[in-house]
This record gives C-alpha cells, sequence and structure tokens, in this order.
C-alpha cells in the first residue's frame, strides 16, 4: 500500500513570525526557500513597525494580522482564530527554527501514512514530549542536517500518538480545522480536538531546530498518566539517549542524504571495468539515492548468493540473501530472486533499475514496473563467451555456431554447466525483454550497438543510446595536472607503457610473440598487469609493476614520461578505460583495429590503429620510432582533446531517465537512511556476520576487521569516553604494525615479478 501512495502536492507552507526581529524571519525565509519541496509559501506576522519594511519587500502573500504579544499557552488557540484555511493541508513554521532537505514534503508523506490524524508534528530540540534528545534543556551540538540524519539512521520510520501540537513546526490537516470555536488556551483546544475525535500524532522521520522558541515547560493540563508514560516509556527512548550522547560528542554523520529517489545498481562482484564505472556514476550522481546489488558466487555458480550494498564499494553487505536454489550464469525466472527484489524495492523505496550484468542475476530484474536502463557492457547474456568473439568478431550466431563455441573457443571460460538449449532460451527471452519500450538501452560506444543488431536483427528498430564513459574528477587532475609532455629526440630510446591485465583476451598472447623483438628498440613499462606480468619477468628493457592504485597512476606516468601506449585486445572492446587514462596525460595510443578503439582512435591523427597481428604491430613501432615528429603531433593533438567527465556522462544518462508523473511518498519514507550504522540494523540469521569480497590474505581482513571494529568504538554513544579512549588506542596499534607487515610482505613479494633493471 505505501508504494501505490503518493505525494498530495497541493499543501501550502506558512511561517508565522510573532517577533518583529527581521533577522529571525529572514534566515527562516532563506532556509525554507532553499530545503522545502513546495515553494507555496505565505507569511503570517504581527503588525509590527519593525516588520513592514522587509514584509513590503517580499514576493510572498503577507498577512499582518496576529497580536503583537502572544501567550506561550495559547500560541495555537490565537494563531488559528486568525487563520482562514481553504481545505488544504498546512504546514506552519515559526520563525527562527532550522529544518532540513525537504522537510515539508516529509511531514505530508508522514500525514499520508497516519491517515486520519489532524495534526503531525515532527522532533524537535526542546519541546518537553518531542524533544529528540532525552534532556530538552540539552544544547544540540551538532547542525540540524546532521542530528537529522542521525535520527534516519536510527529510528525505524513510525508515527505515534501524542497529546499535543508542537508550536514551531506542524502539518495540520482534515476538517477539524475548518471552523474552529474561540478559545482562550492551547489546552482547551487541545481537550476539544480529544472530545471531537481528532487523533494527534508525531513523526520520528524528521527533526528540526527550535532553540528560540520558548515552550510551556510543565504541560500541567496533561493527565499524570500521560506524564509517566512519555517521560518513562517514551516511544523513542533508546534513540533520545543515542542522539544526544552524539549531539553532545560533536560526533558528525559519515554522510548526508538528500532526499532523492533511489536507484538501484546491479553488477557482478568481479570488479574490473564494470564495477569501476558502478562507482564512477555513483560518485558523480547527484540527482538519486543508490544501492548496489551484485551476484556472489565462483565458478561453480555465479549467483549463490546476493548482496545488497549503500555503495560501490565491496565490504559488508547491507542484506544478503543466501540462494536455496543457486544461479548457474542467469535463469529465465527464480522463485526466491522474485521475492528478494520485492523485497529490496518496497523496504528500501526504489524508483529505478540501473542494470549492469545479468550474470548471477535472474531476467526477474527485467519484469519490473520500475523505470530501468540496461547498459550493455559486454554481449552477455545474448553470448555467454562474453565478447562475442571466435577467432574473429561474431557476425551471427545460429544454434551450430552456439554449440560448436561452446566445444571449440578458447575465449568460451566461465559458462560450462548448462546446455545450448538453455542459453538459446535466455537469448531468446533477453531479446523479448529488452525490445520493450519502455527499457532504456545505452552502449558505450557506437560499435556496441552496431554488433548487437548484426547479431540479433530484432534488434534493428530497438534505440541504443550511445553514452560514452567519463572519467572520475580526481583521476583527472592527477592525470592532467602534470607537466606537458615533452616528446623525445631521435637517438632516445622509445618508452613505451601498457596499462591493465595482458590476459589471452586483452592481447597476452599476443604479447608474448613481440616483446622481444619490440624491446631492441623500446623501454617497456607494464603497469597493472598482475598475475599476468609473470610471463614476462627476466624479459630486457622491461619494467613491471603489478599492481597500482588510481592514484598512483599519474605518478608512474610522470616518471616514465611515456612516447607511446600500446593497446593490444585481440576482442573488439566496449570501450576501454585505459584508453581513456592514457589520453587524459596526453599519451598517443597503439591499438589493434577492434570494436571501441577504432569507434575512439582517429587512425594517424590522435592514435594509430593496426591489425591484431604480430608482424604489424612491430612494424608500425618501428616506423614511429623512425618518426618520433608523427608521435608529438599526435600527442599535441590530445592537447586539444576534451577529456570527458563522470559528471557529463551522469548528466546524460539522467536526461535519458522518464521523469515519474507522481512523486510516491515512499520517496520520503526513512530518505535520508545512510545506512552506515553498523550497530542499528540487527542482521538476520541466515546473514554472515564477517563478510569477505574477495580472496585476500589473512592480514588484510584483520585489519578491515580491526578498522571496522575501530568505526563501530567510534560511533557507539554507550561506550564510557575512557575506555573508549584506551581501546582506540590499542586499535591504532595493532593496525599501525599489522600494515607495516603487510607492506614488507608485498614489497618482498613484488620485487621477485620485477625486471632487473628495476630492481
Amino acid at each position: 500500500m505505501l508504494n501505490s501512495a503518493y505525494l498530495d502536492e497541493s499543501w501550502r507552507i506558512v511561517i508565522i513570525a510573532t517577533s518583529g526581529d527581521t533577522s529571525l524571519l529572514h534566515d527562516t525565509l532563506s532556509n525554507v526557500e532553499a530545503k522545502s519541496y513546495s515553494k507555496n509559501i505565505s507569511i503570517l506576522a504581527v503588525d509590527d513597525k519593525r516588520l513592514s519594511p522587509y514584509l513590503e519587500e517580499l514576493d510572498y502573500p503577507v498577512y499582518c494580522s496576529l497580536p503583537a504579544s502572544m501567550e506561550s499557552d495559547s500560541f495555537w488557540a490565537t494563531t488559528l482564530s486568525v487563520f482562514e484555511f481553504n481545505h488544504e493541508k498546512t504546514v506552519f513554521l515559526q520563525a527562527g527554527v532550522k529544518v532540513p532537505h525537504h522537510w515539508d514534503a516529509r511531514l505530508i508523506a508522514a500525514g499520508i501514512r497516519a491517515r486520519g490524524v489532524s495534526a503531525v508534528s515532527p522532533l524537535c530540540s526542546k519541546h518537553p514530549i518531542l524533544s529528540a534528545f532525552f534532556n530538552p534543556s540539552h544544547e544540540p551540538g551538532l547542525a540540524c542536517d546532521e542530528i537529522d540524519q542521525w535520527l534516519g539512521d536510527y529510528v525505524d520510520g513510525i508515527e505515534f500518538a501524542v497529546p499535543v501540537i508542537l508550536e514551531s513546526c506542524v502539518l495540520l490537516q482534515g476538517d477539524a480545522w475548518e471552523e474552529l470555536e474561540q478559545f482562550d488556551t492551547d489546552a482547551q483546544l487541545l481537550e476539544s480536538l480529544r472530545q471531537d475525535g481528532h487523533c494527534l500524532a508525531a513523526t520520528d522521520q524528521l527533526y528540526i531546530e527550535d532553540i528560540g522558541v520558548d515552550y510551556p515547560t510543565k504541560l500541567e493540563f496533561l493527565p499524570q498518566a500521560f506524564h509517566n508514560a512519555y517521560g518513562g516509556r517514551h516511544p523513542l527512548t533508546a534513540t533520545r539517549h543515542a542522539l544526544e550522547e552524539l549531539s553532545g560528542r560533536h560526533e558528525k554523520p559519515a554522510e548526508l542524504r538528500k532526499c532523492l529517489p533511489v536507484q538501484l545498481h546491479v553488477g557482478h562482484s568481479w570488479g574490473g571495468g564494470l564495477g569501476r564505472w558502478i562507482e564512477d556514476f555513483i560518485d558523480a550522481d547527484t540527482g538519486h539515492n543508490h544501492l548496489v546489488l551484485r551476484s556472489i558466487g565462483d565458478l561453480s555458480g555465479f549467483g549463490q548468493s546476493i548482496a545488497l550494498y549503500h555503495s560501490a564499494q565491496i565490504g559488508v553487505p547491507l542484506r544478503t540473501w543466501v540462494l536455496s536454489e543457486p544461479i548457474m550464469s542467469t535463469i529465465l525466472c527464480h522463485y526466491e530472486y522474485q521475492k528478494l527484489l520485492e523485497e529490496i524495492i518496497s523496504e528500501y523505496s526504489v524508483e529505478s533499475l540501473m542494470i549492469s550484468s545479468l550474470i548471477g542475476h535472474s531476467l526477474d530484474l527485467l519484469r519490473t514496473n520500475l523505470l530501468t536502463t540496461y547498459v550493455f557492457h559486454d554481449f552477455f547474456p545474448f553470448c555467454p563467451a562474453l565478447y562475442a568473439t571466435f577467432g574473429d568478431a561474431c557476425r551471427s550466431c545460429d544454434t551450430k555456431d552456439l554449440s560448436e563455441c561452446a566445444k571449440s573457443n578458447p575465449l568460451h571460460s566461465f559458462f560450462k554447466f548448462e546446455s545450448d538449449a538453455h542459453w538459446l532460451s535466455i537469448r531468446a527471452a533477453f531479446i523479448d525483454l529488452i525490445t520493450d519500450r519502455k527499457i532504456v538501452a545505452i552502449a558505450p560506444t557506437e560499435s556496441v550497438a552496431a554488433r548487437y543488431r548484426q547479431l540479433e536483427p530484432k534488434l534493428l528498430e530497438k534505440t541504443f543510446n550511445i553514452i560514452e564513459h567519463g572519467l572520475d574528477p580526481a583521476l583527472v587532475d592527477s592525470l592532467v595536472s602534470v607537466p606537458e609532455l615533452v616528446s623525445g629526440t631521435q637517438q632516445q630510446r622509445l618508452k613505451i607503457v601498457v596499462l591493465g591485465r595482458l590476459s589471452a583476451e586483452k592481447g597476452g598472447d599476443l604479447f608474448k610473440e613481440i616483446i622481444t623483438e619490440i624491446s631492441k628498440v623500446a623501454d617497456i613499462w607494464l603497469l597493472g598487469v598482475g598475475e599476468s606480468g609473470e610471463q614476462f619477468v627476466g624479459t630486457h628493457n622491461t619494467t613491471i609493476v603489478p599492481e597500482y592504485k588510481k592514484s598512483e597512476l599519474g605518478g608512474y606516468l610522470r616518471g616514465v614520461a611515456p612516447d607511446l601506449g600500446l593497446l593490444l585486445s585481440v576482442v573488439p572492446e566496449t570501450f576501454s578505460y585505459t584508453l581513456s587514462e592514457l589520453w587524459a596525460y596526453g599519451v598517443p595510443v597503439l591499438a589493434t583495429r577492434l570494436g571501441a578503439f577504432e569507434d575512439r582512435i582517429a587512425d594517424s591523427q590522435n592514435g594509430w590503429l593496426v591489425d591484431a597481428r604480430g608482424g604489424h604491430i612491430v612494424d608500425k613501432i618501428h616506423q614511429l620510432d623512425g618518426n618520433r615528429e608523427e608521435l608529438a603531433r599526435a600527442g599535441q593533438a590530445l592537447q586539444r582533446q576534451t577529456i570527458r567527465s563522470a559528471s557529463q556522462m551522469v548528466s546524460e544518462y539522467n536526461a535519458l531517465e522518464v521523469q515519474a508523473q507522481r512523486v510516491p511518498i515512499s520517496r520520503y519514507y526513512l530518505p535520508r537512511r545512510s545506512h552506515q550504522n553498523p550497530y542499528k540494523k540487527e542482521q538476520k540469521q541466515e546473514e554472515r556476520a564477517l563478510y569477505i569480497g574477495e580472496p585476500v590474505q589473512y592480514g588484510a581482513v584483520l585489519i578491515e576487521f580491526l578498522s571496522y571494529t575501530s568505526d563501530k568504538l567510534n560511533q557507539s554513544p554507550r561506550l564510557p569516553r575512557p575506555l573508549a579512549t584506551m581501546l582506540r588506542k590499542i586499535l591504532a596499534f595493532g593496525m599501525a604494525r599489522l600494515s607495516r607487515k603487510q607492506a614488507i610482505h608485498y614489497h618482498q613479494g613484488s620485487t621477485s615479478k620485477l625486471s632487473k633493471s628495476e630492481q
């Protein structure tokens, strides 16, 4: 029912100015303009000459009908006596109060959820019953948005009954307010509402800061039983204690999340280019809150469990579902998968899907009613060999081709347990689903779309949107903030750099065939080659760096000052991040004439294309070695070439997203939960307490565990401060010792893989 309800946008915001202090009204109005969903704002003010000049300059409706002075015990009785309701929901806010992002929409959503209530109040700083703190006199040590974020991370998302209407901020709705009698005090007003059967509620999903508001401190008109109930067993007792501790320590939340539509990314746990794309996309996108769903498995079954993460990082998952029936590769439909997908969409208020891979997942992903974007990073599941290459790039694939590929294609190395009939049924269903006009199809280069259309004629009518990947701005800065490259003289040896793994599909066998000949005329650096670099150990004039962090690439390239990059994939790349990185630094590239390389490289202008044959590559390198001016011209062309950012990419993706006609109230159901409170959420029994995302050394796992323990310690408000300080020192000492041992071990393990020249 929650997911089928939508936000009613016909409400107005009324700012109440009970004082002639223009600064209070100005600050609140600026805050409201920046943080509100609705722009239907009006001012209800006292008739005060000090306010008049300021009010006359405002573009909002202004009503100066409040008396010059108002008693604290008759705030609502006085305000409502001069206010005229027009059958619409009204959100009131006192001048001087601060609010967080989309505070008004969140109150409206709470009012929709708590159907039938006449008033909904948020939590605040000072009210005796509605304070977010155990002690209402507590002075907040954090900003309004920060406490509001902590609140969202702690509470369960409920509305609960209260016997009062908050003076600083409230939503009034329903027919209780249309023809009110005149009351002398708020106590009389509240008693009348109760006698007429009107309910009042508060929501735990919004905090406003009202330090300057004066409340009746004793609330003597309430029965003693009410005082006992809200004093001794307040619905938010545990949360109030925690927030007071966090605020008192000035401890900021890990992140602040706005009330944005939630987008669920779907991928696998392999990492690589796809994992990097998801990370860059999420970091650059300011239009959504993101979650990531990954399949977890091994070569025997790629979807043995499904894990949900709050970010692109593979750390401790929010939830893990262990499938009783594993998904071997991908599957037409899967009952458990359907249920977990429904659960995620409902519990986390997901509004759109961004599918980057179906490996380990079910095609049920393509059958939801959500806005869905499918990104063609590879050719799976149409091609179980991933690359649609069997000897050469495939131009067609019928039943016979599929069968022969499974038997003889050396690149068909992952999905070996399912029949040709399975893949044919998957292919047919995938094509039928993907051709649905409601699914947005995106390819990173034109060649990807062209090859899909060539392989499957049914896709000729499908619109493929071509959006190239962009680079992380921090990486771009590290690459472009280097001195301009200066081409070497004819007497210097050529410097060639190869980025990334040299697996068979990335040209490892081809490079092994030609490296000895190339090393006669050039010094070669293999950066980030991993274990695939072991086959080149001992080659003359070759330096091997097995691993590097993304942030270290600029430093390595600066040290090398390469003349030429070499990319030798023997399968058609769908994009190539390594090409983008080399270009960002200004290194021209010699690449095989396949896929994205042919799309992106203008031959003999900003780089060179050759057939994937050893002799052709060697000949081209000799030619460039003898013509350094050609290298220099290509480098200069790259200096003039625009470096594409991840932000540009994301803006083009978001421009294609179909905007919802109505906003679901689920967007405002715990919309700011950061999912980073490790001790708030109890894990289900079937979930593992420790999650290790990929094979790593034990020392690294232990460091991660100590780091997690340290984070949990830092966020725990219940631990005595002296004990917490002592434990922090112990953990810091342990992590420092372990990190040092890990560094020594890595250094000792790496030197054996370096060339003699580097050692």
